[in-house]
């Protein structure tokens, strides 16, 4: 079966040490860039529609479901890699610890190595039970961990280049997937924001 899958990471969120991290929203530039995408989306033949069941990725998938009267499925292995449960690390120590060592985590945490074999798994059981193409709305840092578990050039400078939101084409073809790296969707690049934009309020628990 050939599945073509657009791994969609969210738009601009608004992190809050006042919600854990599943609930964070999308900020109001956020907010704009998912009705654009949506517009941008239009054209790829997407069917289907995945999504992580943190608010961000659900906010993000809502106006292209929407628009073209598409259901949601909510896969809870989709969701992001959490690298802290409590307030008060460094960010930066910890995700850069998180790419160097994929045997790391805070107590009650989940490993590099954790993160990347849960998401592989989700990603391959859509392409492996959904034929055609779909959607599927996650996260930066689980989607740079399911592209380094098939090219293991993708670390963590690649993880920063990704985008707010971010689209990413792959195929599942006779058991592998196939990274379509000159992949570009039109448009996308004027809607943008990298990880440097994106807004923080004080106390905010770290996750990419």
């Amino acid at each position: 079966m050939l599945s073509t899958l657009y791994l969609v990471r969210h738009a601009q969120s608004n992190p809050s040490g006042f919600e854990p991290p599943a609930g964070w929203r999308l900020s109001a530039t956020g907010l704009r860039q998912a009705e654009a995408l949506a517009d941008l989306l239009a054209p790829l033949g997407i069917a289907h529609v995945f999504s992580s069941p943190f608010l961000r990725s659900l906010a993000t998938a809502a106006p292209f479901a929407g628009k073209h009267a598409l259901e949601i499925s909510v896969v809870g292995d989709l969701r992001e890699r959490v690298l802290a449960n409590e307030p008060g690390h460094d960010e930066q120590e910890l995700w850069c610890r998180a790419w160097a060592d994929f045997s790391f985590a805070l107590p009650g945490c989940e490993t590099s190595a954790a993160a990347q074999n849960r998401i592989c798994g989700a990603v391959r059981a859509i392409a492996e039970r959904q034929g055609g193409t779909s959607a599927v709305f996650t996260h930066g840092h689980v989607m740079a961990l399911f592209l380094n578990a098939w090219q293991g050039s993708i670390g963590r400078k690649e993880a920063e280049a990704l985008t707010n939101p971010d689209v990413l084409r792959v195929e599942w073809k006779g058991g592998v997937f196939v990274w379509d790296r000159e992949f570009t969707l039109p448009g996308l690049a004027g809607i943008t924001t990298d990880h440097r934009q994106t807004p923080r309020e004080q106390s905010s628990k770290a996750s990419p």
